[in-house]
Protein backbone atom coordinates (compact mmCIF):
# COMPACT_ATOMS: atom_id res chain seq x y z
CA UNK A 1 0.00 0.00 0.00
CA UNK A 2 1.05 3.48 -0.96
CA UNK A 3 1.01 5.87 1.78
CA UNK A 4 1.10 9.85 1.58
CA UNK A 5 4.56 10.83 2.74
CA UNK A 6 3.37 13.08 5.20
CA UNK A 7 0.65 11.14 6.78
CA UNK A 8 0.44 7.69 8.35
CA UNK A 9 -2.95 6.29 9.58
CA UNK A 10 -0.89 2.93 10.92
CA UNK A 11 -3.00 1.28 13.15
CA UNK A 12 -5.16 0.66 10.17
CA UNK A 13 -2.67 -1.32 8.51
CA UNK A 14 -2.38 -3.79 10.68
CA UNK A 15 -3.44 -7.13 10.74
CA UNK A 16 -5.93 -7.78 13.11
CA UNK A 17 -3.92 -10.06 15.60
CA UNK A 18 -1.76 -7.36 15.54
CA UNK A 19 -3.95 -4.77 16.23
CA UNK A 20 -5.94 -6.58 19.41
CA UNK A 21 -2.66 -7.15 21.18
CA UNK A 22 -2.12 -3.54 21.12
CA UNK A 23 -4.58 -2.31 22.06
CA UNK A 24 -5.70 -5.12 24.83
CA UNK A 25 -2.95 -3.76 26.88
CA UNK A 26 -3.24 -0.44 26.39
CA UNK A 27 -4.09 2.47 29.09
CA UNK A 28 -5.64 5.79 28.67
CA UNK A 29 -3.37 8.95 28.60
CA UNK A 30 -4.59 12.66 28.36
CA UNK A 31 -2.21 15.34 27.63
CA UNK A 32 -3.05 19.46 27.34
CA UNK A 33 -2.72 21.71 24.45
CA UNK A 34 1.28 22.46 24.52
CA UNK A 35 2.01 19.78 26.88
CA UNK A 36 5.15 17.37 26.13
CA UNK A 37 4.21 13.71 25.85
CA UNK A 38 7.93 12.73 25.72
CA UNK A 39 11.54 14.47 24.76
CA UNK A 40 14.14 13.45 22.67
CA UNK A 41 16.40 11.31 25.21
CA UNK A 42 13.33 10.07 27.72
CA UNK A 43 13.30 5.93 27.97
CA UNK A 44 11.81 4.42 25.11
CA UNK A 45 9.22 2.53 26.85
CA UNK A 46 5.85 2.51 25.27
CA UNK A 47 3.54 3.51 22.09
CA UNK A 48 1.04 5.50 21.49
CA UNK A 49 -1.86 5.23 19.66
CA UNK A 50 -4.33 8.57 19.04
CA UNK A 51 -7.81 8.37 20.16
CA UNK A 52 -8.81 12.19 19.67
CA UNK A 53 -6.44 15.20 19.39
CA UNK A 54 -3.54 15.88 17.68
CA UNK A 55 0.58 15.69 18.50
CA UNK A 56 3.24 16.51 16.93
CA UNK A 57 6.00 15.16 16.19
CA UNK A 58 9.80 16.97 15.89
CA UNK A 59 13.72 17.07 16.26
CA UNK A 60 15.73 19.82 16.79
CA UNK A 61 19.35 20.13 15.18
CA UNK A 62 22.43 21.25 17.20
CA UNK A 63 22.39 24.48 16.68
CA UNK A 64 18.62 24.68 17.48
CA UNK A 65 16.26 24.55 14.85
CA UNK A 66 13.49 23.23 14.81
CA UNK A 67 11.94 20.62 12.15
CA UNK A 68 8.39 19.00 13.16
CA UNK A 69 8.19 15.99 11.53
CA UNK A 70 4.72 14.96 10.78
CA UNK A 71 1.37 15.42 13.04
CA UNK A 72 -0.56 12.48 14.77
CA UNK A 73 -4.44 12.28 14.60
CA UNK A 74 -6.90 9.77 15.34
CA UNK A 75 -5.89 6.21 14.41
CA UNK A 76 -2.00 7.26 14.13
CA UNK A 77 0.10 5.05 16.32
CA UNK A 78 3.99 6.90 17.17
CA UNK A 79 6.74 5.77 19.37
CA UNK A 80 6.46 2.57 18.08
CA UNK A 81 10.49 1.83 17.44
CA UNK A 82 10.69 1.64 21.67
CA UNK A 83 9.04 -1.87 20.99
CA UNK A 84 11.95 -3.05 19.33
CA UNK A 85 15.26 -1.83 21.50
CA UNK A 86 13.76 0.50 24.13
CA UNK A 87 16.38 3.06 23.32
CA UNK A 88 15.96 6.92 24.51
CA UNK A 89 13.43 8.32 22.39
CA UNK A 90 14.98 10.11 19.27
CA UNK A 91 12.25 12.67 18.90
CA UNK A 92 10.26 14.63 20.98
CA UNK A 93 5.98 14.26 21.02
CA UNK A 94 4.01 17.90 22.00
CA UNK A 95 -0.10 17.80 22.01
CA UNK A 96 -1.41 20.29 19.21
CA UNK A 97 -4.80 20.35 21.67
CA UNK A 98 -5.78 18.46 24.23
CA UNK A 99 -5.15 14.62 23.37
CA UNK A 100 -6.28 11.30 24.77
CA UNK A 101 -4.09 8.71 23.94
CA UNK A 102 -3.63 4.94 24.18
CA UNK A 103 -0.35 3.84 25.87
CA UNK A 104 1.20 0.31 25.51
CA UNK A 105 4.44 -0.58 27.58
CA UNK A 106 6.92 -2.03 25.62
CA UNK A 107 6.93 -5.16 28.36
CA UNK A 108 2.85 -5.65 27.26
CA UNK A 109 3.70 -6.29 23.79
CA UNK A 110 6.52 -8.47 23.99
CA UNK A 111 4.58 -10.70 26.33
CA UNK A 112 2.18 -10.77 23.67
CA UNK A 113 4.71 -11.64 20.84
CA UNK A 114 6.32 -14.39 23.16
CA UNK A 115 3.12 -15.74 23.45
CA UNK A 116 2.34 -15.44 19.49
CA UNK A 117 5.54 -15.80 17.78
CA UNK A 118 3.71 -14.90 14.47
CA UNK A 119 2.76 -11.12 15.46
CA UNK A 120 6.48 -10.21 15.63
CA UNK A 121 6.16 -10.94 11.50
CA UNK A 122 3.33 -8.21 11.73
CA UNK A 123 5.36 -6.11 13.65
CA UNK A 124 8.17 -6.12 11.18
CA UNK A 125 5.71 -5.43 8.27
CA UNK A 126 4.15 -2.34 9.85
CA UNK A 127 7.48 -0.69 10.46
CA UNK A 128 8.05 -1.41 6.44
CA UNK A 129 5.45 0.69 5.84
CA UNK A 130 6.64 3.36 8.69
CA UNK A 131 10.52 3.48 7.07
CA UNK A 132 9.18 3.55 3.82
CA UNK A 133 7.02 6.91 5.06
CA UNK A 134 10.35 8.19 6.35
CA UNK A 135 11.95 7.59 3.19
CA UNK A 136 8.90 9.26 1.12
CA UNK A 137 9.45 12.84 4.00
CA UNK A 138 13.31 12.60 3.20
CA UNK A 139 12.51 12.56 -0.33
CA UNK A 140 10.22 15.54 -0.13
CA UNK A 141 12.99 17.92 1.61
CA UNK A 142 15.63 16.83 -0.70
CA UNK A 143 14.14 17.06 -4.37
CA UNK A 144 10.75 19.02 -3.94
CA UNK A 145 10.88 23.15 -4.13
CA UNK A 146 9.54 24.44 -1.40
CA UNK A 147 6.37 25.73 -3.07
CA UNK A 148 5.38 22.23 -3.76
CA UNK A 149 6.23 20.62 -0.08
CA UNK A 150 4.21 23.94 1.38
CA UNK A 151 0.83 23.01 -0.52
CA UNK A 152 1.37 18.98 0.19
CA UNK A 153 1.56 19.98 3.68
CA UNK A 154 -0.79 22.32 4.16
CA UNK A 155 -3.33 20.38 2.16
CA UNK A 156 -2.34 17.55 4.92
CA UNK A 157 -2.87 19.19 7.67
CA UNK A 158 -5.81 20.68 6.90
CA UNK A 159 -7.04 17.16 6.10
CA UNK A 160 -6.33 16.43 9.80
CA UNK A 161 -6.57 18.96 11.90
CA UNK A 162 -8.19 21.62 10.07
CA UNK A 163 -11.41 22.88 12.03
CA UNK A 164 -14.92 22.94 10.80
CA UNK A 165 -14.13 25.56 7.99
CA UNK A 166 -10.84 23.21 6.87
CA UNK A 167 -8.62 26.63 8.48
CA UNK A 168 -5.57 24.87 9.80
CA UNK A 169 -4.35 26.68 13.01
CA UNK A 170 -0.90 27.55 13.14
CA UNK A 171 1.31 30.04 12.83
CA UNK A 172 3.85 30.79 9.72
CA UNK A 173 6.72 29.65 11.85
CA UNK A 174 5.42 26.75 12.84
CA UNK A 175 4.81 25.82 9.51
CA UNK A 176 8.02 26.27 8.34
CA UNK A 177 9.20 23.86 10.89
CA UNK A 178 6.69 21.39 8.76
CA UNK A 179 8.35 22.02 5.63
CA UNK A 180 11.92 22.79 6.51
CA UNK A 181 12.23 26.12 5.62
CA UNK A 182 12.25 29.42 6.98
CA UNK A 183 9.49 31.55 8.25
CA UNK A 184 10.93 34.39 5.73
CA UNK A 185 10.52 31.94 2.71
CA UNK A 186 7.23 29.95 3.40
CA UNK A 187 5.73 33.72 4.51
CA UNK A 188 6.24 34.68 0.86
CA UNK A 189 4.57 32.06 -0.41
CA UNK A 190 1.66 32.39 1.61
CA UNK A 191 1.49 36.09 0.30
CA UNK A 192 1.55 35.26 -2.75
CA UNK A 193 -1.29 32.76 -2.55
CA UNK A 194 -2.98 35.19 -0.65
CA UNK A 195 -2.98 38.02 -3.58
CA UNK A 196 -3.86 34.62 -6.01
CA UNK A 197 -6.86 34.31 -3.56
CA UNK A 198 -6.01 30.87 -3.21
CA UNK A 199 -6.15 30.92 0.97
CA UNK A 200 -7.13 33.96 3.97
CA UNK A 201 -4.22 34.63 6.31
CA UNK A 202 -5.08 35.58 9.89
CA UNK A 203 -2.69 35.08 13.09
CA UNK A 204 -2.02 31.82 13.42
CA UNK A 205 -4.53 30.44 10.69
CA UNK A 206 -4.08 29.72 7.70
CA UNK A 207 -7.44 28.77 5.30
CA UNK A 208 -7.65 27.48 1.81
CA UNK A 209 -9.67 29.24 -0.40
CA UNK A 210 -8.97 27.15 -4.03
CA UNK A 211 -8.31 23.84 -3.43
CA UNK A 212 -7.73 23.13 -6.94
CA UNK A 213 -5.33 25.41 -7.08
CA UNK A 214 -2.90 23.80 -4.29
CA UNK A 215 -3.75 20.29 -5.19
CA UNK A 216 -1.94 22.02 -8.96
CA UNK A 217 1.07 23.31 -6.95
CA UNK A 218 1.71 19.95 -5.44
CA UNK A 219 1.49 18.00 -8.27
CA UNK A 220 4.25 20.45 -9.55
CA UNK A 221 2.23 21.35 -11.96
CA UNK A 222 2.62 25.20 -11.14
CA UNK A 223 5.37 25.36 -8.77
Amino acid sequence: MQCDPVTLPMLSQATTALRSAILNCASTVVVEAGEMLFNVGDPGDALYVVDTGAIEIGVVSPDGQKYALSVMAEGDVFGEIALFDGSPRTAAATALRQSRLRRIHRSDVLNSIQAKPELALDLIQLMCVRLRWMHGLMEDEAFLPLPVRLAKRLMVLASRIGGEDGAVRISQSGLAEFVGATREGVGKILVAWRSRGWIALSRNRIEILDLKALESVAAALDA
